[in-house]
């Protein structure tokens, strides 16, 4: 019997035995020969040849941050470890992957993680050994550990590693006999350990566990041979099967591989081959093990890199031991990402499992993603996605979200059913609190008898361990935890499904209560990003302005994977270190080149030399009534086919701009002809038309914004807009995803102007150009209002050089209402715009795209911009996050050059009956021009007319041979649309979002078509003359 005052010393006893048990299970080591090659970049397998070896023995060091090396390992097993279980003891410090002689990866390693003591050292060469086989093999070496390299915390500009350090060394390299009697006892120990800390410490099973733990520390007497007495002793506790009324843990195998983080995305490939090979011989060694992963991306590089390996699990798929997950080409942002590109994030996720395995997957698996769009239950289920799982809902910072398990209802009513794993992990090591931890947090456990649990080291990859599953296996039946059962996420879902009705609904958005930051760092890839997804839909159109038969299907589905893998959601958000931003940022460059000749070989093909010629192509169905910039080598001014004279200007600083009115969709030549006129200077800091006057001071703050029209001042009185404001920016934790409501108490000053310049008056625009300091930083805005327009638009470049600091723009307006509207994918929300509420409070960050908009019912001003993503919306503040300048874990985030532009647009009535959207739609997506080209009768394949429904897309179908045309109801109300095809005898086909599988009959042009609020539908142009052959 243990006495109370004895428990605590006794608990100290059972830890210190377990530790000891763990340094006995390997005994009699003997070490291995070893020469190495170091590179600098990785080598494959069938160019390791190609280096330079020499000898290395333990204690020596290899490599550093982010450096290769291959190691050729030899040896022999003694005789004298006959019939014993033998393994290889490697540790290099690093990551590594184990490989055969022949070059098929056998097994990943790791010195270890952010998870604790979860290490791969091992690997087993022989459960029996007949003494004296040879030990040859090969092992690719990372110096980098599982989380990346070591990083300094707030570096000095110019110090040494300030990007990071990391050594690679040899710490074993050496083959072991292997104790299985001993692992299977510490295991047991463990567990039983575990289970002490969660049963109630009153209770009989407290009592009897502690007590057999004692009795089987005390009977080992510092002898390997008794592990089985021991055994013996704990045994009736680990048989203790779990009460009747326990709910079931479907736990699947799990590795959450950030496709980039803190590590380059060439180093994900490595990580893919090493988590992919650990779990194919752990399903293997475990007839019930099933293992899931998901993001096709990895697949592909697995593809790619690692052939032989890739088609086993192509047969553990086929035997139903590994699960594809997700849908989606990688677990992108979902905040950030257009509506088009959530589409093709799911529809290449799609094509490729099905075309590869021949599955179709019908859950999205976004476990770590930032928060969850309200616009994405339409989009998945449209697209055969019926299920989503997450766990990151958990991580929200002043309110616990209600539900584990309910059904999402998205902006025009699809609901996905939707499952919040209750251990709040993606990483769950299947430890007893943590088992006993989601059974109590299983809100629905009156509805339903099952939940899921992905257990495996994440982030970093690598997966389940033996340990991990040997746990599981012990918890299948057992008192004091939930009932382990090893199995898939997708059968547990269709289960879960047949009681969906009984589940409670969360319409709108899933806002996430954290890494508020992520819609604004690294502002450069998130510029590229927007820029990216507006070229390719141009691309996309101009190449259906020609032949089916010309469309560089390779070259464009090559751009789109960049756009894709860099929308994953620790790159787009910005939460990665420098060296994966240097890539970002050099592809999202090299996209946008990519996509800018295809549309000049395309207009070579579609339109004629014209030396004098300007063509414009609108590619929206909205009219566009914005001024253009022409090139910069343009001479002379523009007619059009009537001989009209086009308003045009060159203002003081060079640019040129002309006025176009184009109707939707219009493709129209300009012709070169007279003068171009020269904006007259205007020493004022006034700028007005008939239709507004605004008023600055000599700091680019904006003091008046008179609507001529309403005779109404648009600004709240006495307070100045554009107010440019620098805040010290230390969040609590997450620096480079994270703002703290705090920030608002710890303004540092605002922009002050160092000059300002008038670039001119005409008859296009009048302008403004201001220099501007503020901290270290400097700020140019060139600020120019449209002679027809009330939008007042800035283009701003800053030279930032700061460091914790974040740069905002606000507007105080005079409109007081208790909600703003946000553009998000495919629609918009309202958010509330008081704190009554800690649910409103919460927001006091959000994300939108392409515009905020403050209005009542008379009238309303919107903040449109090109490429930002922070926005608040208090009382009657439009505020704008710009830029940020975190230190961890890129400590140089966002210094340098940026440039990005936004527009006040003041208007009349509510959002819906204003012209903010079609504004926005504009400012993003302007005219395609080409000069020197002119058409004749160039016309798109369909026209869309109807306001309120938008033609999203116009592109090449994935796997047939026609176009798609893609429409969106933008206003959230009921939509007419009318569509007429260019050739008389092609019809419109309904298909689904994937273009899988079309719906109702061929339908003859012109037609009318009824949207629902915020519908999105697809559809096929079929039987066309210019489709031509497949």
């Amino acid at each position: 019997m243990i006495l109370e005052s004895q428990k605590k010393l006794y608990r100290t006893k059972i830890d210190q035995f377990i530790k000891r048990l763990e340094a006995l299970i390997l005994s009699q080591y003997e070490l291995l020969e070893a020469e190495f090659a170091n590179s600098k970049d990785p080598v494959p397998f069938g160019e390791r040849l190609r280096l330079q070896y020499q000898r290395i023995e333990e204690g020596q060091e290899w490599g550093q941050a982010w450096e290769s090396a291959w190691f050729h390992l030899q040896g022999r097993i003694p005789e004298k470890w006959q019939e014993q279980e033998v393994v290889a003891h490697l540790d290099f410090n690093g990551e590594a992957l184990i490989f055969s002689p022949q070059g098929d990866p056998l097994q990943g390693l790791t010195n270890g993680s952010v998870f604790g003591n979860v290490t791969r050292h091992t690997f087993i060469l022989t459960p029996k050994a007949q003494g004296g086989e040879p030990v040859d093999l090969w092992v690719e070496g990372a110096a980098n550990s599982i989380t990346g390299i070591n990083q300094p915390s707030d570096p000095p500009r110019g110090t040494v590693d300030r990007q990071g350090n990391y050594l690679g060394k040899v710490n074993r390299m050496r083959i072991a006999r292997f104790h299985r009697e001993l692992y299977a006892l510490r295991l047991d120990m463990e567990l039983l350990n575990g289970l002490l800390d969660t049963v109630p410490e009153f209770s009989t099973r407290h009592a009897r566990i502690l007590k057999s733990l004692v009795e089987s520390t005390n009977g080992f007497r510092d002898d390997p041979d008794h592990a089985g007495i021991c055994r013996e002793i704990l045994a009736p506790l680990l048989a203790q099967p779990a009460h009747s009324s326990s709910p079931t843990m479907i736990t699947v195998g799990h590795a959450h591989i950030d496709t980039g983080f803190l590590w380059p995305v060439r180093e994900t490939i490595r990580k893919a081959g090493r988590t992919f090979a650990n779990q194919l011989d752990l399903i293997e060694r475990y007839p019930d093990y099933v293992f899931g992963a998901s993001q096709p991306q990895h697949y592909q590089f697995v593809k790619d890199h690692y052939p032989n390996l890739y088609e086993r699990i192509k047969k553990a798929v086929a035997e139903g031991r590994w699960e594809l997950q997700g849908g989606m080409w990688v677990e992108p942002d979902c905040n950030l990402i257009s509506g088009e590109s959530m589409v093709r994030q799911v529809m290449h996720g799609k094509n490729f499992f099905m075309d590869e395995f021949g599955v179709e997957v019908t859950n999205c698996w976004i476990p770590d993603v930032f928060g969850y769009s309200a616009s994405m239950p339409q989009i998945l289920k449209r697209a055969g996605i019926h299920y989503l799982l997450t766990q990151k809902m958990s991580w929200s910072q002043f309110n616990r979200f209600p539900y584990t398990t309910f059904r999402w209802r998205g902006i025009e009513g699809t609901e996905v059913l939707t499952h919040f794993p209750p251990e709040d992990n993606y990483n769950s090591e299947l430890q007893p609190c943590g088992l006993q931890k989601a059974e109590r947090q299983f809100v629905e456990k009156s509805i339903l008898d099952e939940m899921l649990c992905p257990f495996g080291v994440g982030d970093g990859g690598g997966g389940p361990t033996a340990e991990m599953i040997e746990r599981g296996l012990r918890q299948q039946n057992l008192e004091g935890v939930p009932k382990v059962q090893f199995g898939r996420a997708d059968h547990c879902f269709a289960r879960i499904a047949k009681q969906q009705d009984q589940l409670p609904v969360w319409s709108g958005e899933l806002y996430l209560e954290i890494h508020r930051g992520t819609y604004t760092t690294q502002a450069r890839t998130k510029r590229g990003n927007r820029l990216l997804e507006q070229s390719l839909r141009e691309t996309e159109y101009l190449l259906a302005l020609g032949e089916l038969k010309d469309y560089p299907i390779e070259r464009l589905d090559g751009i789109l994977k960049k756009l894709l893998i860099n929308q994953f959601h620790d790159i787009l958000p910005g939460s990665s270190i420098s060296e994966v931003y240097e890539v970002t940022e050099r592809e999202h460059a090299e996209a946008l080149e990519d996509c800018a000749r295809i549309r000049a070989e395309a207009a070579d093909k579609i339109l004629q030399h014209d030396a004098e010629g300007l063509t414009v192509i609108n590619t929206l169905n909205v009219p566009c009534t914005r001024e253009i910039q022409l090139p910069e080598d343009w001479q002379g001014g523009l007619v059009d086919d009537s001989g009209n004279p086009i308003d045009m200007q060159q203002d003081s600083d060079g640019t040129l701009t002309a006025q176009l009115q184009l109707a939707p969709q219009a493709i129209c030549t300009l012709h070169r002809e007279g003068r171009m006129a020269l904006a007259q200077s205007v020493q004022s800091l006034v700028m007005e038309n008939d239709l507004v006057r605004y008023e600055f001071n000599e700091h680019g703050q904006l003091l008046s914004a008179f609507d001529k029209e309403m005779q109404l001042e648009m600004l709240a009185e006495g307070e100045p807009g554009n107010v440019l404001t620098l805040y010290e920016d230390r969040p609590h934790d997450w620096d480079a995803w994270e703002v703290d409501i705090s920030y608002e108490e710890m303004a540092l000053g605002t922009a002050r102007g160092k000059r300002w310049t008038s670039t001119g008056q005409g008859m296009v625009r009048h302008g403004l150009k201001f220099e501007l300091s503020i901290g270290q930083s400097t700020i140019k805005q060139k600020i120019t209002l449209s002679q027809k327009s009330k939008a007042l638009e800035f283009d701003t470049l800053v030279e930032w050089q700061e460091c914790h600091r974040m740069l905002r723009t606000a507007f105080p307006v005079n409109i007081h209402t208790d909600s703003a509207t946000f553009d998000i994918q495919y629609g918009y929300v309202r958010r509330p715009t008081h704190r009554n509420t800690s649910w409103d409070m919460a927001r006091f960050e959000v994300a939108g795209q392409k515009y905020a908009d403050l209005s009542n019912h008379e009238r309303g001003v919107a903040l449109i911009n090109n490429c930002k993503y922070g926005h608040k919306v208090h009382e009657n503040v439009l505020d704008l996050n710009l830029l940020r300048s975190p230190t961890y874990p890129d400590p140089d985030a966002d210094l340098g050059l940026h440039e990005f532009s936004y527009c006040l647009f003041i208007h009349q009535h509510e959002l819906v009956k204003s012209g903010v959207i079609a504004e926005a739609l504009q400012f993003n997506q302007p005219p395609l021009l080409f000069p020197g080209k002119a058409t004749v009768e160039l016309q798109p394949p369909v026209r869309v007319n109807g306001k309120g429904v938008g033609l999203e897309v116009l592109k090449r179908a994935e796997k047939e041979n026609c176009w798609i045309f893609r429409l969106v109801e933008r206003y959230g109300q009921t939509g007419i649309a009318q569509i007429e095809l260019l050739e008389s005898e092609a019809r419109v086909q309904e298909t689904d979002l994937l273009e899988w599988e079309d719906m109702g009959g061929l339908l003859t042009s012109p037609l009318t078509l009824k949207f629902k609020p915020f519908e999105i539908r697809t559809f096929k142009i079929r039987s066309g003359l210019r489709q031509g052959p497949s």
